[in-house]
């Protein structure tokens, strides 16, 4: 098989299985919210068992992160393919809002098993092949995660009940095991060092600027996503008036711009380079965030929702190309990455919210701006982000 066919062919396997696991993501997060409003929880413990999802991936990121370059990606893959499998099963036996928290709880333990490898594998795959493709793995995951998996998780749960519904879930995590093969071929593990060792090593893994840099304006990114999805329904409602359902269409209509981004931006990061594709994605943020602030028309919020959903998924672009090629291991990479990304997304409504209270609900999108404005003079007068591709000698076979 020549280069070519084999790099599409692993591109397809990336995109499947991401699809695959975001939908099974997406059935979860429906089901279990359902589930507990069916078990009679407060609004405080349907919240908490949405939160602490994340918490317990926040957790456990980087530690994962130090296993899978110690014993490999495949191995930490398929361990928690099957944890997470099993647990699903076990969650038709929650019959109290706190027994469900539990099982929430523990599916974030062993999220990190199945989506550091996942993430650290795509990095090796990007660093090699370029930052054209770099936006598809991201974009399959957040069609399943944001369209396909509520979609299908409520009318699972309306039609067959959630005790069907779950056990759908673990099937869909399951069949992910039959891509470890695929996904982790020939995949290595350094075995140099322990995680212990890898863990007091973080110091100088820090200092490396492409991991830095990348890894804080994803979590600019993610403050910004997150902050968007939790307010903008609420302005659309109470600032024009919107019915609920057609607020809910602004957080839709983002989503389809992030993901429509990730798809069709890569070709002109490669030929603009990385340094000016930041300030232009800046750049379209910024723009976003200043419309969302003008609550003069409606059509500078439809507006402002487009540029933002653009501007999101370029600079995801190219932190995951800037990050790629790093030159550090991948797992902690990968575990490093994560943890900033889902940090700001814990972060961005806070910062949000504090704006919103203390300055007035104009605020809560305008307060992002110096954070972009301060970052975008960083990358033009600091030191210039190598340019937006490198293409490695080494066949593409060889990658772990």
């Amino acid at each position: 098989m020549n280069k070519v066919n084999y790099e599409n062919k692993l591109l397809l396997q990336f995109m499947f299985f991401s699809l695959l696991g975001g939908m099974g993501m997406g059935v979860a997060q429906i089901a279990i919210t359902l589930y507990a409003v069916a078990l009679g929880a407060t609004a405080s413990q349907i919240g908490l068992i949405g939160g602490v999802q994340g918490i317990g991936l926040l957790l456990t990121v980087l530690p994962i992160g130090f296993l899978v370059d110690y014993v490999g990606p495949r191995k930490v893959f398929i361990f928690g393919v099957l944890a997470s499998s099993m647990i699903f099963l076990l969650f038709p036996f929650a019959h109290s809002a706190n027994s469900l928290l539990c099982f929430a709880a523990l599916i974030g333990f062993f999220s990190s098993f199945r989506f550091i490898p996942m993430t650290s594998a795509f990095l090796e795959f990007v660093r090699k092949v370029g930052s054209q493709k770099a936006g598809w793995q991201r974009g399959s995951l957040s069609f399943g995660l944001v369209f396909l998996g509520p979609l299908c998780g409520a009318s699972i749960s309306k039609y067959w009940g959630f005790t069907t519904t779950f056990y759908v879930v673990s099937a869909l995590v399951f069949l992910l095991i039959f891509g470890a093969s695929a996904i982790f071929q020939n995949s290595k593990s350094s075995g140099a060092i322990t995680p212990a060792q890898s863990f007091l090593n973080m110091k100088e893994f820090f200092r490396n600027q492409n991991i830095l840099e990348a890894s804080v304006a994803e979590a600019l990114a993610l403050a910004t996503f997150s902050c968007f999805n939790a307010f903008i329904v609420v302005i659309a409602i109470r600032v024009f008036h919107f019915t609920p359902q057609a607020a809910s269409l602004f957080v839709s209509f983002e989503g389809i711009m992030f993901i429509a981004a990730l798809f069709t931006f890569g070709r002109i990061l490669e030929k603009i380079g990385r340094r000016y594709f930041y300030l232009t994605s800046f750049a379209v943020v910024v723009s976003g965030l200043s419309l969302l602030s003008c609550f003069s028309h409606p059509a500078l919020l439809v507006a402002g929702t487009l540029l933002i959903g653009i501007g999101l998924g370029m600079l995801n672009l190219v932190n995951v190309t800037r990050i790629a090629n790093a030159n550090a291991e991948k797992g902690k990479t990968a575990a490093v990455f994560s943890m900033f990304t889902m940090s700001g997304a814990i972060i961005g409504p806070v910062i949000g919210g504090i704006a919103g209270e203390l300055l007035g609900t104009w605020s809560v999108f305008l307060v992002f701006i110096p954070l972009y404005l301060a970052f975008a003079i960083k990358i033009h007068f600091g030191k210039k982000t190598p340019e937006a591709v490198e293409i490695f000698d080494q066949p593409l076979e060889n990658f772990a």
